[in-house]
């Protein structure tokens, strides 16, 4: 996993990947202007913590993520999903606590969080929704700690992935982990992916990158 990034992306000042540079403060670098129109929230509600979180963990491609966002959430940082339990239900939890949470429709029920992160201390994920709540600054649904869960998921799928299939580019690694974060295991070389999912998320990235004048990625596949 990649807890300290060597990236190109800073929190104050964003470089691009793709020969040019962006820079500016973290609203400004990601910033579209548009509303999800379902739930009538900014796409750029939360774009310092995007920046922060794949800073951290040394993703090149923090637009990538408020495309991942819409698409699981609306950015709807209440949001529970995922009825059929892709874990399973561990001991004692509810079926929402081992559901696809928040923002990034994480699943604490896959194996935690890193630094528990979001988690009580009996283990089982903090559901508190109130803003107001004193609880709420650890909870799971926080934005800040939900994006960093999910992009420390991804980073990981990434990882998995270089080690997997070696000779892949930047890109493909990329698509690849977005591939296992929708379905683990779909990645199964550099172009072996689940298309389903990225030919729902990469619309929105392509429209976010344009409407932002982000330096966007490619990403054939």
């Amino acid at each position: 996993m990649r807890w300290i990034a060597a990236t190109s992306i800073a929190v104050a000042a964003c470089g691009g990947d793709d020969g040019g540079a962006v820079t500016g403060p973290c609203d400004e670098v990601l910033k579209t202007g548009i509303v999800a129109q379902q739930t009538g929230i900014p796409a750029d509600s939360f774009d310092c913590d995007v920046i922060a979180a794949a800073t951290k963990y040394g993703e090149p491609d923090p637009m990538l993520f408020k495309a991942v966002m819409y698409g699981e959430s609306r950015f709807d940082y209440k949001s529970i999903g995922c009825t059929n339990l892709p874990c399973g239900m561990p001991a004692g939890w509810s079926v929402d606590e081992s559901g696809c949470l928040g923002l990034m429709q994480i699943v604490p029920a896959c194996g935690g969080t890193p630094g528990n992160i979001g988690l009580r201390t009996d283990g089982h994920p903090n559901m508190t929704t109130d803003m107001a709540s004193s609880d709420f600054a650890t909870s799971i649904f926080k934005p800040s700690i939900n994006i960093e869960v999910g992009i420390f998921g991804l980073a990981g799928n990434r990882d998995e992935v270089e080690q997997l299939y070696p000779g892949c580019t930047e890109d493909q690694y990329t698509l690849m982990a977005l591939s296992n974060y929708a379905n683990h295991g779909s990645a199964q070389g550099c172009t072996t992916i689940n298309r389903t999912y990225l030919d729902y998320v990469m619309p929105t990235y392509h429209e976010y990158a344009m409407a932002a004048g982000y330096p966007g990625h490619a990403y054939t596949y």
